[in-house]
């Protein structure tokens, strides 16, 4: 038993010392997830063009006020998985500027820190705000979901705000993800709130459950 031990923590150190590439998706490839809300929706990969991967998210509704609406197709670079375009009927590419498009951002690695700010119109006050998304590779963990059990790569996610004087405090949320190689995509999402300043309905957007993977097909 012992042996084994060492086996897995020397297993689980190299690939923590490791730059994680971003994964190769295929068309067909399909994950579901549920949060805690109970809504269902899934990310599905219908095609790739150059250097895109495009995929629908069908079953769930994105209010998000930073795209301008409810959108379902996407535009992911292949090196990066950042979301780079929504793509608009007949293919036109429309550069996303989301609060979200940046979540992965390959190649990672235990350690890797980035930032993405995003400017935000509040319909409430009629005023630009600007978000502040910091990410960092925390470690990597044995992750249990409704679909398996993974390891996986632990990224915490901390969003920030400030317009109007830091009329908003800081943070506003806190978000982990867990990434796993192995399913080529995030499985796991948790969040927190700031109970003084942790809700957007002065800026009408979607504020996100925690929510797991519940099944998952790779082509």
């Amino acid at each position: 038993m012992a042996l084994g031990w060492m086996i897995l923590f020397f297993a689980s150190f190299v690939w923590a010392q490791e730059k994680c590439e971003a994964p190769v998706w295929n068309v067909g490839d399909k994950w579901t997830y549920k949060d805690a809300a109970g809504i269902t929706w899934t990310n599905q990969v219908i095609d790739s063009k150059g250097d895109l991967f495009i995929v629908k998210i069908g079953g769930i509704q994105e209010l998000c006020a930073f795209d301008g609406g409810i959108r379902d197709l996407y535009g992911f670079d292949k090196k990066t998985l950042n979301a780079k375009y929504l793509i608009k009927e007949g293919g036109r590419r429309v550069k996303y500027t989301g609060r979200w498009r940046e979540t992965l951002n390959f190649p990672i690695f235990v350690g890797k820190e980035w930032t993405v700010s995003t400017s935000a119109l509040s319909k409430v006050y009629s005023m630009e705000f600007t978000l502040f998304d910091d990410f960092k590779i925390e470690g990597i963990e044995e992750v249990r979901t409704a679909a398996g059990t993974f390891k996986a790569y632990k990224i915490s996610w901390r969003e920030s705000a400030a317009g109007w004087g830091n009329f908003i405090s800081d943070p506003r949320y806190w978000y982990r993800l867990w990434y796993s190689p192995e399913v080529k995509t995030w499985i796991k999402r948790e969040t927190w709130k700031n109970r003084q300043t942790g809700t957007m309905w002065w800026l009408k957007a979607y504020e996100p459950q925690d929510a797991e993977l519940i099944s998952y097909q790779l082509n």
